[in-house]
Parts: C-alpha cells; sequence; structure tokens
C-alpha cells in the first residue's frame, strides 16, 4: 500500500504554490513509513514490540519539525503540510501518529507561550526528538470539565511547588519535559516539568482498547519543585493556552483518523476483490459497492475537512469551529469506515486483529482532546454567535 496517493498530491497542489517541495517530502516521508513502521504496527498493538525506536527513527526524518521556524531546528513548512504527514503517519501506525501527536502538541505550548529561555533551551530538542514530551491536562476527576482541575501550584520563593496527578497521559514515563496545567492563586497556569524534577512520579500503564502501542499512565505531583522560570506564559491564563493548543491538536487528531480509516478501507477493498461467495468476488455484490462507496467518500470528506481547518489555522483566523467539526467528522466516520471493514471481512473481521485493531485505534479519539458531545456543543455556540 502506497501511502502517499494521488489524492494527496492533487490537495497540496490545490492549496500551496510550493506543493513539489511538499510533495517530495511526503513521498519520502511514505516511502519510510511503508517500509520502516508498517510492517511492525500489529507487533505493535499486540504489545510484543516497543514503538520507541521507530518514533525516534520518524522524528529523525524531520516530522515534528515541519511547521515550526528555522531557528529551533524547524523547516517552517506549512501546517497543512504537518496534517497530512500526520495523516501518513496514521494510516502506518494509529499509535505512533498519537505520540508523536500528542508530543507536538506540547511542543506547540512551548513555542506560542513559552518564554525565549525556553523555547531556546527546549524546542530544538524535543522538535528533533533528542528529547520527548508529554501533555498534561486531564485529571482522575476532570476531562471535558478542566476548569475544575484539582492540580495546584503554590509560589514559594523562586520556585512552584506543585501536588495533584493526572490522568491518561500519553507519553507518561518515557517523557522527558511535561508541559502541566494547575491552578494557582491567580488562576489556572501552566508549567513546563522535566522527568528529573524530584516529587514527580508515574503510575503502572494502563492497558487499553486500542493505541496499544502508546504508554498511557497517570503523572502524579507531590511537592514537586520547579523554578519559576518553567512557568510557561503568564500565570492565571493556562486555561486559555489550552484552549488555544487544543484547537490545533483536533486537526491533528482528525488527520490521524483519516489515515486510519484509510488502512481499514484499503485492506476491506483488497479483500473485497480476493473473497468469493456464491461464485463471484464479494466485490461484485451491489451492497459491497455500496459500502465502498461510502467508505471513500467519507474518508475524503474528513481529509478536505482536516485541510480546510488547517488553511484558517495558518491564515490567523478564527478557526475552533472548523478544528472542532473536522474532528467530529473525521473520527466517526474513521470508526463508520473501521465498523464496515470489519463487516466486510466477516467473521475474520471479528477474529484477525489486524482488521479489527484499527477500530479499537479510531475509538480513542471521539473522547481524546475534546469528546464528540463537547466539541457538538462548541460548534453550536460558535454557529449561533456568529449569526448574530
Amino acid at each position: 500500500m502506497k501511502l502517499f496517493s494521488r489524492e494527496h498530491a492533487q490537495l497540496l497542489k490545490e492549496n500551496y504554490p510550493s506543493h513539489e517541495e511538499y510533495e517530495a517530502l511526503l513521498s519520502s516521508l511514505s516511502s519510510f513509513l511503508e517500509e520502516r513502521v508498517m510492517p511492525l504496527s500489529h507487533s505493535f498493538d499486540s504489545s510484543s514490540a516497543s514503538l520507541s525506536s521507530a518514533r525516534r527513527e520518524l522524528m529523525q526524518k524531520g516530522i515534528c519539525q515541519i511547521a515550526y521556524p528555522e531557528e529551533y531546528g524547524g523547516l517552517s513548512l506549512p501546517f497543512g503540510v504537518y496534517c497530512a504527514a500526520m495523516e501518513l503517519v496514521g494510516s502506518a501506525d494509529a499509535s505512533i501518529a498519537l505520540s508523536v501527536g500528542i508530543h507536538n502538541t506540547a511542543a506547540e505550548g512551548i513555542f506560542q507561550f513559552g518564554s525565549d529561555y525556553l523555547k531556546s533551551e527546549f524546542l530544538p530538542d524535543i522538535l528533533s526528538g533528542k528529547k520527548i514530551a508529554a501533555f498534561c491536562l486531564t485529571e482522575p476527576t476532570s476531562g471535558s470539565d478542566a476548569k475544575s482541575m484539582a492540580t495546584k501550584a503554590r509560589r514559594s520563593g523562586g520556585e512552584y511547588v506543585i501536588n495533584g496527578s493526572k490522568m491518561f497521559i500519553t507519553n507518561a514515563g518515557e517523557a522527558d519535559a511535561y508541559l502541566v496545567f494547575a491552578a494557582t492563586e491567580h488562576g489556572h497556569s501552566c508549567f513546563l516539568v522535566e522527568k528529573s524534577t524530584p516529587g514527580l512520579e508515574f503510575g503502572e500503564d494502563i492497558q487499553k482498547l486500542g493505541m496499544r502501542g502508546t504508554r498511557t499512565s497517570e503523572v502524579r505531583f507531590v511537592d514537586c519543585r520547579v523554578p519559576a522560570t518553567m512557568l510557561v506564559g503568564r500565570e492565571g491564563i493556562g486555561f486559555e493556552y489550552a484552549k488555544a493548543l487544543l484547537n490545533g491538536s483536533r486537526i491533528v487528531m482528525g488527520s490521524i483518523c483519516v489515515g486510519i480509516a484509510r488502512t481499514a478501507f484499503e485492506k476491506a477493498l483488497d479483500y473485497s476483490r480476493k473473497r468469493r461467495s456464491f461464485g463471484k468476488p464479494i466485490s461484485d455484490f451491489q451492497l459491497t459497492r455500496e459500502k465502498i462507496a461510502d467508505m471513500k467518500t467519507a474518508i475524503t470528506a474528513g481529509r478536505l475537512l482536516c485541510m480546510h481547518a488547517s488553511r484558517l489555522k495558518e491564515m490567523g483566523e478564527e478557526f475552533s469551529s472548523e478544528a472542532s467539526q473536522a474532528k467530529v467528522f473525521s473520527t466517526e466516520m474513521s470508526l463508520m469506515v473501521c465498523d464496515a471493514a470489519i463487516q466486510l471481512f466477516g467473521g475474520y473481521g471479528y477474529t484477525d486483529e489486524d482488521v479489527h485493531r484499527h477500530w479499537r485505534d479510531a475509538r480513542l479519539l471521539t473522547i481524546g482532546e475534546g469528546t464528540s458531545e463537547v466539541l457538538r456543543m462548541l460548534i453550536a455556540s460558535k454557529e449561533l454567535a456568529r449569526s448574530l
């Protein structure tokens, strides 16, 4: 399966004058993913292999550097090119895509809101993959209601003392730097906490339905002292920072789900040509063809929604509604496509993990980075406000 397709090339051509450069980058990335990541994807899901080596190689290929300035080791390319790249990674392996996507959300927090010191000290190593990052917002009792976070940070001289815990944190224990949100005396704030900081602790790896290749666990802070220089941005504005970061991350998660859906679709398409029933390939039956048509149409629509939201972000326009639309549609579309793929495989779709793991992987992303229910509320609020 060739990950970089005619559809990708056409979409770049329609949106960017320098599309040839971007096509070459994504074509090279596609070749790497096909050779080095896709063959290992099943083993990541079955927990028989660690994805850290493949992730490191992928980062060395520049996946995290795409949308960042050259002064921090970036490539200064459009955000839409990064999202297209993340779709390819999602096609190759969803767990690696999630790990890298969350890593880059933390990097974006440092880039957008961090001091010159934090950007120069941490961004080059994070973007190159020398250091892994994690995004710590969700808590055991606050997910969608992030404002009710119980983690506290108290100023003590030239330090902040953090106490509390975060739950379901991707890259926990592996990451070298943690972008942490905590309540301070002046409101919600954001901090960068290094793994070596005393008082930073990690729970056991949480077993999951899908995305099994990623490490997910609780992150605990027990009188965890961080220098005041590790405050990201201004004290009391952390919740606004989190919302801004999640808007961009939702486009990325939508793109990953487009990739997951495409791989499930390609497998089902190939199987429909080979599987014979009643004396002919099942691809000859009208109901099979209807499924194939609906799957392909939905994947294309998801890709276009993600690109539209990406372009708005690049132009500095308001894009929170469009980012939410892209995520809601693409994540739910991915579930539909993966479910249809299982149905086309019949009994093999239910028993062969190589098919149903795509549905299991996609299932997380209707929850993480904003549930579909909460995002529908956000979309409706934005659209109602626009109509006034």
